[in-house]
């Protein structure tokens, strides 16, 4: 009878506590569990109102930590370090276990954090990880080895990122604003400063110099109706006034202006959005899930596009910057009609070149060399 008492109680305790789990390592090497970790880092990102190209830093410095922890345990992805510029100085893989899927995504979350100023919403992922990995069974000490090496990378990385010269851009000189002919000047309604117009001095990840690869010159500005310029602009002035509900929605789609101002009256509110990176980011989520990639090629995927965006963001800044082209909208309201008022908002930098169409056709390679040219996925 005592014997049956005692087997009850411990079948209560079980039944109230949960059976103990021990699936941690099959949870922790779930590649969507990566996909969700990033997204929620991009949710952090736009809560904090990062312009494209620091955001895009973001991404590109926490996937590389992310990366270099699956580096050092997986002979099919070799480390970064001596491959890209000045990278050094990485920790060995460490003697004791560690699970090498709860490192990453605590490499990736600790670089995260220290770039982003949201603390307490960072905190809240990286505990959860830890939470998720306890959990499921994993023992302590492999917890406390896992973060301990987590940390090692990340304080790595982070050392890098110093030396890329973006502590000194923060105060560099501001863009200067004058009425010179075909130059950029801010637009409505926020006429806001034009976004890190020093940009291009931010030290690459893979390229030699932000002018390694130079886009061919803008149409040459002009105010005679009958140049090649003002029949563009009055293209986007037409087409403007006549936008097709699919075009409209196509807009809507790649609308990823990360701080949005909102005119009604004497009120004024900004909403905010993820940025063009942010949304690649999500993209290559939705592709390597397509593809059924495993959690290393996953992770191999977001450092890939999250360092050619990186490097596209450079590149494009120095184009954008060297020819400061005005915007359409400038253009429009001067010479054509001073009401008229694109769909979207425009953003506060030059025209020339495409910040979307240089990340894009980058993100777009890398994600076609990975997984080739024909990939259906849903992008939410």
């Amino acid at each position: 009878m005592r014997n049956f008492f005692v087997c009850s109680v411990v079948i209560l305790v079980l039944i109230s506590c949960g059976v103990q789990k021990n699936d941690y390592k099959a949870v922790l090497r779930d590649p969507l569990l990566y996909s969700s970790t990033v997204n929620q880092l991009t949710e952090v990102i736009t809560h904090d109102i990062f312009t494209p190209p620091p955001a895009a830093r973001i991404h590109a410095y926490a996937s590389i930590a992310a990366y270099e922890v699956i580096a050092k345990h997986n002979r099919n992805y070799p480390s970064l370090q001596g491959k890209v510029n000045g990278l050094k100085g990485l920790p060995k893989a460490p003697a004791q276990g560690i699970n090498v899927h709860l490192a990453s995504l605590l490499a990736f979350m600790n670089v995260g954090q220290t770039f982003t100023f949201s603390k307490d919403s960072t905190q809240q992922i990286i505990d959860k990880l830890k939470n998720l990995a306890t959990d499921h069974g994993m023992p302590e000490q492999e917890l406390e080895n896992s973060v301990s090496y987590a940390n090692a990378v990340s304080t790595a990385i982070l050392e890098w990122s110093k030396h890329d010269n973006y502590a000194q851009t923060r105060s560099a000189a501001k863009y200067t604003v004058n009425n010179d002919d075909g130059r950029w000047v801010p637009t409505p309604p926020g006429y806001m400063q034009a976004a890190e117009p020093a940009w291009m001095t931010i030290r690459p990840i893979f390229l030699h110099s932000a002018a390694q690869f130079l886009a061919p010159p803008p149409t040459p500005f002009s105010r005679d109706s009958t140049s090649q310029f003002h029949k563009l602009a009055a293209e986007v002035y037409t087409v403007g006034k006549t936008l097709t509900e699919e075009q409209k929605a196509i807009a809507d789609f790649w609308d990823c202006n990360g701080f949005k101002l909102h005119v009604s009256g004497h009120v004024m509110y900004a909403t905010k959005a993820m940025t063009p990176g942010g949304h690649w980011m999500g993209i290559t989520g939705a592709v390597s899930a397509a593809k059924d990639a495993d959690f290393e090629k996953t992770v191999f995927a977001y450092t890939a596009v999250s360092i050619g965006v990186f490097d596209g963001f450079i590149t494009c800044w120095n184009t954008k910057f060297h020819w400061n082209l005005l915007r359409p909208e400038t253009y429009i309201n001067k010479h054509l009609d001073l009401n008229w008022m694109p769909y979207l908002q425009t953003p506060p930098f030059p025209e020339y070149t495409s910040g979307h169409s240089v990340i894009s056709s980058a993100s777009a390679t890398i994600l076609s060399k990975l997984y080739g040219d024909d990939v259906a996925f849903k992008d939410s």
